[in-house]
């Protein structure tokens, strides 16, 4: 009888029982692998190269900046034009620049520009990949199907971490950057033939209004929610102090625990692995109204694990307070994303993602202040201010949400 009920409950898991949903998966942890092993080796090259924490965290601000810009443009195109044909094109396009990027490694020319250029495209990539797989993700299932989904979706972007750092990783260590590089291109390009493959039998919900109206339709949904608009600004502000810490991760590699790329990736990794553990919880979630409540407590458990980061400069405490942040960082985007779709129309759920874009676009602030803070007034001091900065700003938040 139990194994009866457990047959069951796995028959009717959307996982299961959804190829086009099994499909888009597998679409987006072939992309996702792909973005993990470049930002890897890009933020990397560029803190071997220069030996300045600014100059790494310049990287991420650039990605940040173009994703923020571009963001409601690519949406919008991906609910006008269709999904399918922009992660196509950005598969293709993420192989050229990468390639390119280690050819001039291995001639050993000035490969630093293309590598901030490659940080630009990476987020161009991002604000078209992320809106048109999410958007395809939601269409693909039920109405009440869809906020798992959206943890499937969380659980597959960053069990994804892990594999893609660990191989980026070691692939660096025996091989070369280079080499690295080549296999993160090379993996986009797979994804991109594997979704021209599945797009043949698969019906997209495009937006019948013109392209500029649509952009206005689905920034006005969002934003014009107050509960909506209150959760994206408080977004802002943890990835301004939260998120940024990430791109910190290399120099704390090199500059604290006194290591090489491959403690990187495990760093990385272990935030990756984090961050599929806060997923397989967060599916005990059920009221999705104690969204604000709920990201409240994340963002200050996040702090503290920030500040106690580089209080204990030791291996093993630093990768348990990694989980611990991987955990946090997971959660705190899949409750933005479940709320931020629940009342959103299916020809524009890619638009609405760009509003989370352009939200948490500001976080290149936090880039240029993490690392400007890091090169001036030491790396473990800018750790500590940024752990009591997200601490109190979850406080306030929290006394805020309840009033609502």
């Amino acid at each position: 009888m139990l194994m009866s009920k457990s047959n069951s409950k796995i028959s009717n898991n959307i996982f299961f029982k959804n190829i086009k949903f099994r499909s888009l998966l597998l679409g987006l942890f072939l992309f996702n692998c792909s973005d993990w092993i470049e930002r890897l080796c890009i933020s990397w090259i560029i803190l071997n190269t220069t030996e300045s924490i600014l100059a790494t965290t310049s990287a991420f601000a650039v990605t940040q900046v173009v994703q923020m810009i571009s963001s409601p443009f690519t949406g919008g195109a991906a609910d006008k034009f269709g999904r399918n044909k922009i992660t196509i094109l950005n598969g293709f396009g993420r192989f050229i620049i990468l390639t390119a990027l280690a050819y001039l490694i291995y001639e050993e020319k000035n490969f630093l520009t293309l590598a901030y250029i490659a940080a630009a495209i990476n987020g161009l990539n991002r604000s078209f990949i992320v809106p048109s797989i999410q958007g395809n993700i939601l269409n693909s299932v039920k109405n009440n199907e869809k906020i798992k989904a959206m943890l499937f979706y969380s659980l597959t972007m960053r069990s994804t971490a892990i594999i893609g750092t660990l191989i980026g990783g070691a692939l660096s260590i025996f091989l070369g950057i280079e080499e690295a590089l080549l296999l993160a291109g090379g993996i986009g390009i797979i994804g991109a033939i594997y979704m021209l493959f599945i797009s043949k039998n698969s019906i997209e919900i495009k937006n019948d209004e013109k392209y500029f109206q649509g952009i206005y339709s689905g920034l006005k949904l969002v934003f014009g929610n107050f509960y909506t608009r209150n959760l994206l600004i408080f977004a802002g502000i943890v990835e301004i102090f939260g998120f940024s810490f990430f791109s910190l991760l290399s120099s704390i590699s090199k500059f604290i625990l006194n290591s090489e790329i491959g403690t990187l990736s495990i760093l990385q990794s272990a935030i990756g692995l984090g961050s599929v553990i806060g997923i397989i919880l967060l599916f005990k979630w059920k009221d999705i109204n104690k969204a604000h409540v709920l990201t409240s407590y994340i963002t200050i458990i996040f702090g503290i694990s920030i500040f106690f980061v580089t209080i204990f400069p030791n291996f093993f405490v630093v990768v348990f307070f990694l989980l611990i942040i991987g955990g946090c960082s997971a959660c705190f985007d899949a409750i933005q994303w479940i709320f931020l779709q629940k009342n959103i129309p299916d020809h524009l759920r890619s638009t609405a993602v760009s509003a989370w874009f352009i939200t948490i676009g500001f976080g290149w602030t936090g880039h240029i202040i993490l690392g400007f803070l890091s090169d001036n007034y030491g790396l473990k001091n800018t750790t500590i201010f940024t752990g009591i900065i997200l601490m109190i700003s979850g406080i306030i938040y929290l006394i805020n949400s309840k009033k609502y």
